[in-house]
């Protein structure tokens, strides 16, 4: 069996964690071993004692972490001072941020036995189940946080987002047709707004029955955008290109400027995907900005702000997988599950998934070859 470690996020304003008490108490009365970093739940409201009656061992600090478990849990990437203390004996699975230089991404494969990421995962029906699960979340988040923002306590032009009796309610267009782009259509039309959807993807157009009074799928143009902007109270970016380049869709600043003063740009893809021009990266301590006269909210792990309720989710979804790697050891986990195989981004230095290896510009290997060479 491989022993488990939960490590601290270390990312500012980073307050989930990977695995939740109720989650590692399962763990552990499968007899597997579960170290636990002191402090790693606290910003998610989950206390050393409740992870100690869990069966879990708490460790004073990352490095002794690192020195018990083999399979290492976080939500965000390795940072390059974690890297430095991985060996060919550790794995990791968390998120890995294909939207980072790549050459960071290159150096995680130099420095363990194997990375499993979560953007990869995916089951035998072929959905991301992990990624679907927190963009849900995300996409309820963005109407929530909409509504907020339009307030005048928040520079917004404080309209209902659903309207009134005699006031119309706000027009929302949202970028993406990706999960958390559809969950924020049908969320921001529940809530009575008039939604716009532009889709990057073709194919969507036609899969996804979401056409109804009120909200309504257009293909992603300069001409579409241009056409609703200045009518659109809030702006919502949620693209997400894990298998493909969107390099042609941009937001430009003149395009930006066809808003009126008050209107709201909520850019979830800042970090990942850039899309608009005059978005920079912002945080849940200090999550808005205003330029001529309009609020971006730019927080790329939105959920954060949700530390409690993610974990939960975040913690549900990844059981089954880390139970097998777990139980069976990284060469057996896979070979048992397709849905491993498909996390798998690197091993023993190499890069074992097509979509990275195209991403960042490395050779592509076949994990069952690199098995038989026993590396």
């Amino acid at each position: 069996m491989l022993a488990i470690g939960i490590l601290k996020e270390v990312k500012n304003f980073e307050n989930r964690v990977s695995l939740c008490p109720f989650v590692v108490e399962q763990l552990t009365t499968e007899g597997i071993s579960v170290f636990v970093e002191r402090g790693a739940g606290e910003k998610s409201g989950f206390e050393n004692d409740a992870y100690s009656a869990a069966g879990a061992e708490l460790l004073p600090s990352a490095e002794k972490v690192f020195k018990h478990a083999q399979l290492l849990l976080k939500i965000q990437p390795v940072t390059p001072d974690e890297a430095e203390l991985l060996t060919a004996e550790h794995s990791v699975f968390s998120f890995i941020n294909f939207g980072q230089n790549n050459d960071r991404v290159l150096r995680l494969a130099r420095t363990l036995g194997a990375y499993f990421s979560v953007e990869l995962l995916m089951d035998e029906q072929g959905v991301h189940p992990v990624l679907k699960a927190i963009s849900e979340l995300a996409g309820k988040m963005a109407i929530h946080l909409a509504a907020t923002l339009l307030s005048v306590s928040e520079a917004g032009k404080g309209i209902l987002i659903g309207g009134a009796q005699g006031t119309p309610p706000a027009n929302i267009t949202i970028i993406g047709s990706g999960l958390v782009g559809r969950v924020a259509a049908v969320q921001g039309w529940d809530a009575g707004a008039n939604v716009t959807l532009l889709s990057a993807k073709p194919e969507n157009l036609k899969e996804y029955d979401l056409g109804r009074d009120g909200l309504s799928v257009l293909p992603f143009s300069d001409q579409q955008i241009n056409q609703l902007l200045p009518t659109t109270d809030v702006l919502i970016v949620a693209v997400h290109a894990l298998h493909s380049s969107l390099n042609n869709m941009n937001i430009s600043k003149e395009q930006i400027q066809l808003l009126k003063p008050g209107s709201i740009v909520m850019d979830l893809s800042v970090e990942s995907t850039p899309v608009v021009e005059t978005s920079h990266v912002t945080s849940v301590a200090q999550p808005t900005y205003i330029s001529d006269g309009i609020v971006y909210y730019c927080v790329p792990n939105i959920t954060s702000a949700i530390p409690v309720t993610t974990s939960k989710v975040y913690a549900a979804n990844i059981f089954p997988y880390i139970l097998t790697l777990a139980k069976y050891g990284v060469q057996s986990a896979i070979k048992r599950s397709p849905e491993l195989l498909s996390a798998v981004a690197f091993y023993r230095g190499k890069t074992t998934s097509r979509t990275l290896s195209e991403r960042v510009g490395s050779t592509f290997y076949n994990i069952f070859e690199l098995f038989d060479m026993n590396l």
